[in-house]
């Protein structure tokens, strides 16, 4: 997720990050028209969707987010970017797209103008807002401003980095990267007491090696779906006390749902 007040430099930034995309990713804006991607990059539109001819996807936020988070990841898109409003508050953005089906959060980068800092933070009614989208990243750039990173910014945190304006950009800055998201979890970020999210095990992943990963983490209270092979489908249902794997002649969906108490996040590379 891409925050940071309005003007801050996020389109320009996504377009960056596209013109040097090395694997197709989907991006989401609040608004499509403020999107400015290069016109040598569209191969087309489809409704409120830009293919893009570098294969990614640029679309516009839908009133059905998770109906549009579900059918790009049916595009096979290894990562999507999702660009926040200027005015958003980076904390309650960044609890909504993390709880998102089929998603894991991976980064939250704020942007901050380094030439308006100053006004911004002085503004009374602005500094909160400013300082919560700070306080939320876990990557700060500082954009716009060449000599160095503002007083009134490096005061608020030793992390606000420097964008340059030219060059390749920070690999930290690749869709797939991801952040130990520990800082940001402590600045103010309340987590919900359970967190839930749909995955999608490896073809052909036998039952008791995903009976194996619950008893191993003793957080998961839940877990229901489809274990689906090249002939075969298993239904599956398991509480933290039960595991049932019944062979079914067809999966009804996709995936398995887990449902875990506590903030930390999962690993499910063992069944993915």
């Amino acid at each position: 997720m891409i925050a940071g007040y309005l003007g801050a430099g996020k389109t320009t930034l996504i377009n960056r990050m596209l013109a040097d995309a090395v694997q197709p990713f989907a991006v989401i804006v609040n608004d499509l028209g403020a999107l400015a991607v290069d016109e040598a990059l569209i191969a087309g539109q489809r409704g409120t969707t830009l293919s893009l001819t570098n294969g990614c996807a640029c679309c516009q936020i839908s009133a059905d987010l998770a109906a549009q988070l579900a059918r790009l990841r049916q595009d096979d898109f290894s990562a999507l970017v999702f660009e926040a409003s200027g005015v958003a508050k980076a904390s309650r953005l960044a609890a909504l797209t993390s709880q998102a089906e089929g998603y894991a959060l991976a980064k939250v980068v704020t942007l901050v103008d380094g030439l308006d800092a100053p006004r911004l933070l002085a503004d009374a009614y602005l500094s909160p807002l400013i300082k919560e989208q700070i306080a939320a990243a876990d990557w700060v750039l500082q954009t716009k401003r060449s000599k160095g990173v503002h007083p009134s910014l490096a005061a608020l945190s030793k992390d606000i980095d420097q964008l340059s304006s030219q060059g390749r950009l920070p690999a930290a800055l690749a869709p797939e990267y991801c952040f130990d998201q520990t800082a940001r979890l402590e600045a103010g970020i309340k987590a919900p007491l359970f967190q839930h999210r749909v995955i999608f095990p490896r073809p052909g992943l036998a039952p008791d090696v995903l009976q194996t990963f619950i008893a191993d983490h003793p957080e998961i209270e839940r877990v229901k779906g489809w274990l689906v092979g090249s002939t075969d489908a298993v239904l599956v249902q398991a509480t933290r006390a039960h595991f049932q794997a019944r062979a079914v002649a067809r999966a009804h969906g996709q995936g398995l749902q887990f449902i875990w108490r506590g903030d930390a996040e999962l690993n499910f590379s063992a069944l993915t």
